[in-house]
């Protein structure tokens, strides 16, 4: 891709995307805006809903909802999580979360259907339930397989292993989930210790050096998520695999693409996919997955790279 204006529509596949889907080396990394389709808050919601929450159980007034309304959306959560721990109280992550109304958006079915591993910073189920995600199971105490019928729902850092990049279909939550109170990663101090947590930073030195990665659903409203992540991938900007981010632009915004595009391609290695805003807005991404997935075919590892992970893991 380059710098052609306007933007296309649907555009087209990457060659190295392409080419990393092949050889099961691609994995998507999915951002709030995906979920947002799903009719998921924005993070402002989010945070509006979370002292909303604290008010209805008299922990906060209404007037301090109102009083504290105009911070950034990162402070009244950490302010809210400061309440919620005080009195004991935590907050219910789901009734945050989870939409109020269920979405005809098939964007989650499309991109589950492209068959990769997936990192996601969303605290929702949405991707680990599309159909055919299920786990292997644990063995239980007579032997037999738990849990198979349910997907293995990753979230923790002592969980995050590079192997897990390898398996097909595999769903990271990289940020917690909503089934796991505890592992949510939703304040600023959470986000510094999160990833100065070795295990996180040995996981995503993986992710960067051995993987094609392809950001979806990310906006200037996640620069602050994006940015932890993109530092943690700088080292490895100038080797031959790339990182790509698909972002929407409206058909005036040519100029504001072109910082964008210069921005996240010389600091951190991203190359822009950028699509037209201007017939369905952010809906469009759901088009985009259909035709993506059509024509993205995911192989297996192939045998001489799966030999050297293989000894270079044994040697560890």
């Amino acid at each position: 891709m380059s710098k052609t204006w306007p933007p296309p529509q649907i555009p087209p596949i990457p060659l190295e995307v392409k080419q990393a889907a092949s050889e099961a080396n691609l994995v998507i990394f999915v951002g709030a805006g995906v979920s947002r389709l799903m009719g998921c808050p924005s993070w402002d919601q989010f945070a509006d809903a979370a002292l909303r929450q604290l008010a209805a159980q008299d922990l906060i007034t209404f007037g301090d909802v109102q009083q504290l309304s105009h911070l950034p959306a990162k402070q009244r959560l950490s302010i809210s999580l400061q309440v919620s721990k005080s009195e004991s109280r935590p907050l219910d992550y789901a009734a945050l979360i989870q939409p109020k109304r269920p979405s005809d958006s098939r964007v989650y079915e499309y991109l589950n259907g492209i068959g990769c591993a997936y990192v996601t910073t969303n605290y929702d189920r949405f991707l680990d339930s599309m159909p055919g995600k299920t786990s292997a199971g644990e063995p239980g105490a007579e032997g037999e397989a738990v849990g198979k019928d349910e997907p293995e729902l990753i979230c923790w850092p002592r969980q995050l292993k590079g192997l897990r990049l390898r398996e097909p279909g595999t769903v990271i939550h990289l940020h917690g989930s909503i089934d796991e109170p505890e592992s949510v990663i939703m304040t600023t101090p959470q986000y510094l210790i999160h990833y100065d947590d070795k295990r996180v930073q040995d996981f995503l030195d993986e992710l960067f050096d051995r993987h094609t990665v392809l950001f979806l659903g990310y906006g200037l409203e996640e620069w602050e998520v994006l940015e932890h992540i993109l530092r943690k991938g700088r080292r490895h900007a100038g080797k031959q695999r790339k990182w790509f981010m698909l972002s929407g632009f409206y058909s005036h915004q040519e100029k504001t693409f072109s910082h964008l595009y210069d921005y996240y391609e010389d600091p951190f290695g991203v190359r822009l996919i950028h699509f037209s805003l201007d017939h369905r807005e952010y809906a469009q991404l759901e088009k985009i997955m259909e035709d993506w997935a059509g024509n993205l075919e995911v192989g297996d590892p192939l045998l001489a790279d799966d030999l050297e992970y293989v000894l270079e893991v044994a040697g560890e």
